[in-house]
């Protein structure tokens, strides 16, 4: 076959799509004519678009050495060298032959700066093309991304609205206004750009993505669903979606169906390391490390690798005990796929194990501050807790309970367990050995009472409920169990919720019968552990971010626990968590003798409650699959001298519940 011929069967070929078959007939026409810079230009074109750049940019430079330095041809080995990592040659490429660089070549360079992370100089080769072309939308655009990436954000937003106004029914421009305006923190003006976004392209699933994904970092996780569910339909094979439906799913803490979303999203791309990430993660808070580690292997089996493979590494050998390796290796991950806190408290739990200390804290220190400096930091109030609880002391009083109108309460069905301590106190631990005895139905943290309290809503209106809306209040708490846990007959219920402690006058209510219980542990040791923990930074948990606003915290709700326990007749029983490590049955036997429930040895193995019970909710979900260990107590003392600006806040608290400082 003449060569004439060989290149229109590769053209042919090229244009029904057989890559393949182009680029074997445009080598045969390069093995007769090999430098011919019209085939080899094809042949580089071809290469590049098969997924072969080094091949490419062989043809491609070949192409231009014979003749054919051209425009199209410096254009395209710059975009291959680009993919390469070749970034000053493929930049050279942008410098015309004489002098004066076209259009599209200035627009390459830019491009390329950009890409490179260079954003400072692409800033500036972007405002040369709008100041020869200041009509040209995409410069504007691509002008306002740069800006946004060097931290310019005032002139990224007029770069931007510029754009808008040459274009204003075009959605990036929207979606690029509502990135500036999250790093601005401000998160719902920027929803309302995302909602413009998907309204102007409703074929366009990636303004929905970004709108699902900015909810659901919002602490919405619902909403943010909605929008991916939309996205999804649009794109259903797009992995990105599925990835944020997981994570949506497990904000809301459903956990089966984040894994299958995760799952999705792997099928889509089996290359995904922001897949194998969050799955990773789920079933290692799942304890179900056997499969962590088939995960990873099925990773590096597909290829993929990088710090996000790297994190369920460090997490394996954590588990493992290799302590060392997987503090080195988790000093190495950075990753914006990985959340700057989740790596701190990696690095922060591994030190305070090989016992680093200052490490350790400043580790801790670095976690805290990139949670308040996230989305849902930045939008609660820290302190509102602690305002809540001396509102809730100062009505709290024994008047205000005298006044409460009498009424009948049901004893149908049978009032709960409330298991309520101040977190970290050893609740999670506690709640796997109730889940052990045959006669109880433990429910983690099911946020039942809240719901009840929002109902009933400002606290002065406990002391006026009805029997009507008594019986209400009742029937909308067992209504919500049913959906959210169904209770087996016959079992008794245990309501494990740490914070409910502050809902006492409700509880007391609405099931005046309630047996409560309370896990206490050194306070000095509580607040630490709570620094130490990612919590999600609600109303509550932000006081956590730091140990002086922890310490106010264990202040107020205790200050609220000892009025309730003064006001209302409640019946407690106290368990130490020091007691409870140091000789589990002697604890445990009087409080199962306190709620009525006949001896079991077997509530003793939480291990294998622990590893029966699945995905557990709270940060102990790792310790208790393990046997009991005092090391916890008394940590606080190896961190004294970070703890001494609180200690004259928890001191009166210790020596109130026989707990030693000194």
């Amino acid at each position: 076959m003449k060569s004439q011929e060989r290149m229109r069967a590769a053209h042919a070929a090229y244009q029904k799509g057989d890559l393949s078959g182009a680029l074997v007939q445009a080598e045969a026409v390069l093995k007769a004519l090999p430098r011919d810079h019209v085939a080899l230009q094809f042949a580089g074109v071809v290469a590049a678009q098969a997924g072969f750049p080094e091949k490419a940019s062989d043809y491609l430079r070949q192409a231009i050495a014979c003749g054919g330095d051209n425009e199209d041809n410096r254009i395209n080995l710059a975009k291959v060298l680009a993919e390469l990592g070749q970034w000053d040659e493929a930049l050279k490429l942008c410098q015309s032959p004489d002098g004066k660089p076209s259009q599209d070549l200035q627009r390459l360079e830019a491009d390329l700066l950009k890409a490179q992370g260079r954003p400072n100089e692409a800033v500036w080769a972007y405002e040369r093309i709008v100041h020869e072309q200041p009509d040209n939308f995409d410069a504007w655009n691509n002008l306002g991304n740069a800006r946004h990436e060097s931290g310019d954000l005032d002139a990224a937003m007029d770069a931007f609205q510029r754009a808008r106004q040459l274009k204003p029914q075009e959605s990036i421009v929207f979606t690029n206004i509502a990135r500036v305006l999250m790093s601005k923190d401000r998160y719902e003006d920027a929803c309302l750009m995302l909602e413009k976004a998907a309204l102007l392209a409703p074929l366009d699933p990636a303004p929905l993505i970004e709108l699902g994904r900015t909810l659901t970092s919002m602490d919405h996780p619902e909403a943010g669903l909605r929008a991916l569910g939309d996205a999804a339909r649009l794109d259903p094979k797009n992995p990105r979606v599925f990835v944020s439906i997981g994570q949506a799913f497990t904000d809301l803490s459903n956990q089966p169906q984040a894994e299958r979303a995760f799952k999705f999203a792997l099928q889509a791309d089996a290359k995904n390391p922001v897949g194998y990430l969050n799955l990773g993660i789920l079933l290692e808070k799942a304890n179900r490390v056997d499969e962590l580690s088939a995960l990873v292997a099925a990773a590096r089996q597909h290829g993929v690798d990088g710090p996000e493979i790297s994190y369920l590494e460090a997490l394996m050998l954590s588990r493992a005990g290799k302590l060392d390796e997987a503090l080195q290796l988790a000093k190495s991950i950075s990753s914006t796929a990985i959340n700057e806190a989740t790596i701190a408290q990696l690095k922060g739990q591994l030190a305070d194990k090989l016992g680093l200390i200052d490490e350790a804290f400043w580790a801790y220190e670095d976690m805290n501050r990139a949670m308040a400096q996230s989305p849902l930091g930045l939008s609660v109030d820290r302190s509102a807790y602690q305002r809540n609880m001396d509102g809730l002391r100062h009505q709290t009083t024994a008047d205000w309970f005298a006044g409460w109108p009498k009424v009948d309460v049901s004893r149908d069905p049978p009032s709960p367990v409330f298991l309520v301590g101040f977190p970290r106190s050893g609740t999670t631990l506690l709640d796997t050995i109730l889940m052990g005895h045959s006669d109880t139905h433990v429910l983690e943290e099911i946020p039942l009472i809240e719901t009840v309290a929002q109902a009933v809503g400002d606290l002065t209106r406990v002391g006026e409920l009805s029997a009507n809306e008594v019986a209400a209040m009742r029937e909308l708490y067992f209504q919500e169990l049913a959906k959210a846990s169904p209770v087996p007959a016959g079992k008794m219920v245990i309501d494990k919720n740490p914070l409910s402690m502050v809902r006492m006058p409700l509880i007391h209510r609405l099931f005046p019968d309630a047996k409560i219980i309370l896990a206490m542990r050194h306070p000095c040791d509580v607040v630490l552990s709570c620094y130490m923990q990612n919590f999600k930074p609600t109303e509550a948990m932000s006081s956590f971010l730091d140990l002086a606003n922890a310490a106010r915290t264990y202040d107020r709700i205790f200050a609220y626990w000892e009025t309730c326990r003064e006001v209302l007749p409640l019946d407690v029983h106290m368990l130490r968590y020091e007691a409870m490590v140091e000789d589990v049955e002697s604890e445990v036997r009087p409080l199962f003798d306190f709620l009525g429930l006949e001896w079991e040895s077997g509530v003793l193995d939480h291990q294998k409650t622990a590893r029966e019970r699945g995905y557990i909710r709270t940060p102990s979900y790792a310790q208790v699959t393990e046997k009991v260990y005092s090391s916890a107590s008394g940590r606080w003392q190896r961190y004294r001298k970070y703890m001494n600006e609180v200690l004259p806040i928890l001191q009166p608290w210790a020596k109130a519940y026989g707990y030693e400082v000194d």
